[in-house]
């Protein structure tokens, strides 16, 4: 035991200061090579005195690095003459901190500056590679310097330097044991027998001394528990957070000036600061802040107003924040804004008596407008602001709605088509007054045509959406369109049902609108429409079960239409059709009927075999194959020479609502009500793939040009691309509020339209491989 008065090596022993559980400090006086006061703490009897000098040597040196105004610096290192070790440290006279906060009675903003010294002083020292190990009010001492609260770290690396390995009977007895505090115990420091400990456990304890700071009690309640139970609490149970342990510590016996005082401190901690130490406490030290300093810029951001990392951003945080960090520019501008309204309204009461009733509207419609112009600019630039954030915070969700508040806006700027590319968002919106029914574009990649239920087929311009021309009749549904090879010739299925007339596909000429000749012999909807890879042939699908192939190599008169004689297909007897007659001619919008102006003579096959209505057709790229997609809940492959039934396609198990065959020929894709598209082989018929992945009927689908990639549409309002070898669903496209009906790849597969019962459709631009 040593007393005041004894040597121990340079230094004389003043006063004794303080005794802890592996040592005691004294004041002692240095006499060479410098007079001066300092601390000298000596460990207790009982440690390997060799290894633990060699450690204090070994420390001292690292420690000697250091140099910062808030942490007491390690002078000397050494050992008693009976081998006792001892550090020697800078003479800190202050109070832990604490006690100095509660003393001071300081307020929760004085207490956070003093915080960050301290955050400032431990990353210092991690950037030094020292980790202190037992950070804790009472390691960290406030001394007042010309009236200015300083707070000093010490002990810094004592617990590095007091752990020493074990042997023989010593480590059976040491191998529970850790070094520190245990409620200021990270809890990766807890787990006996832990060797695996870093700077983020430094932060722990910095989260367990900031709640005390702003609670005045431990985040655990650790009186009367033994150690093990302390160390379960640490590694397992969640502590409240800050303020809601100050709102239960609340006294209501007091005067209602100090509950007033109370609730105060509980809003002040509420929110940010709660956040903040609770990011500290993880017990997953991932989740935790990565640098003190780190901590430390939080605590700033947070007596700056400013947003904090620790706390999940929203809008009407960051508007509060700002709102705090310029209160009185905010005032200005309500000053103003006032004055301004003031000014308006005194105006427009000047004009409204100096003027005639009616030039007065007119006037404040103008400013009017030109107000919510400029409100609306505003709106704009801060919603983009919102979108960079929510990318950065990768909230897809809240930067698709952000893009989709602002589609129709005029004043648009690049920005939007940036963050509207990264999450393929549609290109352009085009607007139907009815259902959309199918899309088609031109082999140029240069037009598009869209056809509706209210009995428009439009034309527009692919780059910028323009409308180049509406086909209009006489508001009997179009069903379909599709361009022919050539791009000179655009056909349309309708079903006319005015005056006894039956249904009708109709040949348009694509650049004038101009009715070409219409194709009669249906007796019921022409739901479908595909031109042959040469043009010459057109293929149409229908409610009455049948599918028909048209020839259009030869012009019929300019009075007449198709009405066919129908061959006779695989022995069955030949069948004539109905009389033709000629239905009103569709018109481009705003100009007089036209009549057709060329003749055409044809032929055609007649494919039965069907139990219900024929939904979708399509050729075969090489030409040599039809197949046909019914309510039958089969889809058939043809001869498309002879009309020949070559297989029947019968897995599905719903209507089969569309078909589509791959660029090469080889496959055929389906899709059904059944929410599934299949993939087969052609001509055997064979299936090759299941796509699984739509949650309801998929009513349309197509191949990419290149052969690579599928699109499907289906009642779930989504469009969804699948990798065409492996079945792997690539992306997913929303944007639609109505179930899909038609999905159409430009040629050169840069784009995607989609057709909807939402009265749109929409282009989309394709993802990269």
């Amino acid at each position: 035991m040593h007393a005041a008065g004894n040597i121990i090596g340079r230094y004389r022993l003043l006063e004794k200061i303080g005794e802890g559980g592996f040592a005691a400090v004294y004041v002692a006086e240095q006499k060479e090579p410098v007079q001066r006061q300092v601390a000298l703490k000596i460990l207790k009897h009982g440690m390997d005195t060799q290894a633990v000098v060699a450690r204090f040597e070994a420390e001292r040196q690292a420690l000697a690095m250091m140099d910062h105004p808030n942490i007491a610096r390690v002078l000397d290192a050494g050992a008693t003459e009976a081998g006792r070790p001892f550090f020697v440290m800078e003479l800190v006279r202050g109070q832990k901190l604490s006690d100095y906060c509660k003393r001071q009675q300081i307020s929760v903003r004085q207490r956070l500056q003093l915080f960050i010294q301290v955050c400032r002083a431990v990353q210092h020292a991690h950037q030094k590679g020292v980790i202190h190990r037992d950070l804790k009010p009472s390691n960290i001492l406030v001394m007042e310097h010309e009236g200015v609260a300083v707070p000093k770290v010490i002990d810094f690396g004592i617990a590095k330097a007091t752990e020493q390995p074990l042997s023989g009977s010593e480590a059976l007895t040491g191998l529970n044991a850790f070094v520190g505090t245990p409620p200021y115990l990270s809890p990766e420091q807890v787990q006996f027998g832990a060797r695996d400990i870093d700077t983020r456990s430094d932060i722990y304890s910095l989260g367990v001394v900031l709640y005390e700071l702003l609670t005045g009690q431990s985040p655990f309640e650790v009186t009367g528990r033994d150690i093990e139970t302390i160390c379960r609490m640490i590694r397992e149970v969640d502590p409240l957070r800050p303020s809601v342990a100050l709102a239960k510590k609340l006294d209501y016996t007091r005067l209602p000036s100090s509950r007033s005082a109370s609730r105060e401190q509980v809003a002040a901690v509420r929110g940010d600061l709660d956040c903040i130490v609770m990011k500290c406490l993880e017990k997953d030290r991932t989740r935790r802040y990565e640098t003190a300093n780190g901590l430390a810029t939080d605590l700033q951001r947070h007596l700056d107003h400013e947003p904090v990392i620790a706390r999940p951003p929203s809008v009407r945080y960051r508007f509060f924040k700002t709102w705090q960090r310029h209160k009185p520019a905010f005032a200005a501008a309500g000053a103003l804004f006032a004055t301004l309204v003031l000014g308006i309204v005194m105006t427009t009461w000047q004009a409204i008596e100096a003027n005639h009733a009616r030039s007065a509207e007119k006037a404040q419609r103008v400013r009017a407008d030109a107000e919510k112009a400029d409100a609306q600019r505003l709106l704009y630039n801060a919603n983009m602001s919102l979108a960079q954030q929510a990318w950065e915070q990768n909230n897809i969700g809240r930067v698709q709605e952000l893009l989709k508040a602002t589609e129709r806006w005029p004043n648009r700027g690049f920005e939007w088509y940036y963050w509207q590319r990264q999450l393929h968002l549609p290109l352009k919106t085009l607007l139907h007054p009815g259902p959309v029914t199918a899309g088609a574009f031109s082999p140029d990649n240069s037009r598009m045509v869209t056809t509706s239920e209210d009995g428009l087929a439009q034309v527009w311009e692919t780059a910028t959406g323009r409308k180049l021309a509406t086909f209009r009749g006489n508001g009997a549904p179009i069903y379909s369109a599709a361009f022919s090879p050539d791009g000179r010739w655009v056909a349309t299925g309708e079903w006319v049902t005015n005056r006894g007339q039956a249904s009708t596909a109709s040949i348009w000429d694509a650049a004038t609108g101009r009715l070409l000749f219409s194709l009669k012999g249906h007796t019921g909807a022409v739901w479908s429409v595909a031109f042959s890879p040469d043009g010459r042939r057109l293929v149409t699908g229908s409610d009455d079960r049948t599918a028909k192939v048209w020839d259009l190599t030869e012009s019929p008169t300019a009075s007449s239409t198709f009405t066919p004689a129908t061959p006779t297909l695989e022995g069955k007897e030949s069948r004539t059709a109905s009389s033709a007659f000629r239905p009103p001619p569709l018109t481009l919008e705003g100009q007089e009927p036209r009549t057709a102006s060329s003749a055409l003579t044809h032929s055609t096959l007649t494919l039965q075999g069907h139990h219900g209505r024929i939904w979708s057709v399509a050729f075969s790229p090489n030409g040599q194959w039809i197949a046909t997609g019914s309510l039958d809940q089969t889809a058939k492959l043809w001869d498309a020479a002879t009309g020949r039934e070559l297989a029947t396609l019968a897995s599905h198990s719903d209507k089969v609502w569309a078909v589509a065959f791959s660029p090469d020929s080889q496959r055929l894709v389906t899709g059904s009500g059944d929410t599934l598209a299949k993939v087969w082989q052609v001509p055997s018929g064979r299936e090759l793939l299941t796509l699984h992945g739509h949650s309801a009927g998929i009513g349309a689908v197509t191949f990419s040009p290149d052969g690579k990639r599928i699109a499907t549409g289906s009642g779930d309002r989504t469009v969804k691309l699948w990798d065409a070898a492996s079945g792997r669903e690539v992306a997913t496209l929303r944007g639609h509020t109505s179930h899909l009906i038609s999905v159409a790849f430009s040629p050169n597969g840069k784009f995607l339209l989609s057709a909807s019962d939402d009265k749109t459709a929409k282009l989309w631009e394709m993802p990269e491989d």
